[in-house]
């Protein structure tokens, strides 16, 4: 080993500790005890020759010298990530990670994947589920799905599918409101509303030319993928993603009894870094995507 490299191990720890300015944090990500990255970051300091932290202070700050190093080591570790992705990128079976929530996953990408890895089948999709939004520097993937207006800042992003929202319910459920479309009644219903997207209700209720306060029964959820499941078990009425919901519209699991479909430009992005917007197994994801995905789902769409 080169005498000059300090000890792979506690530069990983220290590089963690500095980026999240906290053991506790660094422990966390790297799955080890606090006191163990003390002690590697003493190690570390031992080797230098001079303190990397402060710890009069609490929490320990950096020092100067540790901020310098810090800085350093977040580019020598971006590069060793980048060496090893185009690594794998080279090998004759690529592995493309895709951040994401579970909801988009489930009801409207994976549906689609095997006609993608029919089309390239040197790809391996890989599908990295979280309720965060994806953070390039702080995720390992090489895309992700951001919903919102865009643009953001540093990223390349291209719209999937726009916001298209209806209300949807159980048939049973549907079979209290009187025939023909009533607004008035319809709201009078159980409405299932998710935490993430708290303005959906509001929003389509104004657009619609009403006013409703929230009701005592009404049901409130974290996750998307958990009220399409009420609203199919017949719980209350969902705002229902036309993209996500077409299938069980096609096959009577749900029903749309009201012909308003809410329609703006917020939606589901496809996002990289612009810097590696040009990678061939991320064109090749984004451009069959934008072909063949984005009119996919919307055949069987009906309401009314």
């Amino acid at each position: 080993m080169n005498p000059q490299l300090p000890p792979l191990n506690p530069l990983r720890v220290f590089e963690s500790a500095a980026r999240h300015l906290s053991f506790t944090e660094a422990a966390a990500e790297l799955h080890i005890t606090p006191g163990a990255v003390s002690h590697q970051i003493k190690a570390l300091e031992s080797w230098l020759g001079f303190a990397l932290f402060d710890r009069s202070e609490r929490p320990p700050k950096l020092t100067r010298g540790g901020e310098m190093y810090a800085k350093g080591l977040s580019v020598a570790f971006e590069q060793i990530v980048r060496a090893t992705q185009e690594l794998v990128s080279s090998g004759s079976a690529q592995v493309l990670t895709v951040r994401g929530h579970t909801t988009f996953f489930v009801r409207w990408l994976i549906p689609l994947l095997p006609a993608f890895q029919h089309a390239h089948p040197n790809i391996k999709i890989r599908l990295a589920s979280s309720v965060d939004a994806v953070d390039f520097r702080r995720d390992t993937v090489d895309v992700g799905i951001l919903y919102g207006d865009g643009p953001w800042e540093g990223l390349r992003s291209d719209l999937l599918f726009s916001d298209e929202l209806t209300p949807v319910m159980a048939p049973q459920l549907a079979a209290r409101l009187p025939s023909g479309p009533s607004t008035e009644a319809l709201l009078k219903l159980p409405l299932l509303h998710s935490n993430r997207r708290p303005q959906h209700w509001p929003d389509w209720i104004a657009a619609v030319g009403a006013v409703r306060k929230n009701a005592k029964n009404d049901l409130y959820y974290e996750d998307l993928s958990v009220i399409y499941q009420c609203a199919i078990q017949g719980l209350g009425v969902a705002l229902g993603q036309r993209r996500y919901v077409a299938k069980d519209l096609e096959q009577g699991i749900l029903v749309a009894p009201h012909p308003f479909v809410l329609r703006r430009s917020r939606g589901y992005h496809l996002v990289c870094p612009q810097s590696r917007a040009d990678d061939p197994k991320i064109s090749a994801f984004r451009e069959w995507l934008l072909k063949y995905g984005v009119d996919s789902s919307l055949e069987n769409f009906k309401v009314g």
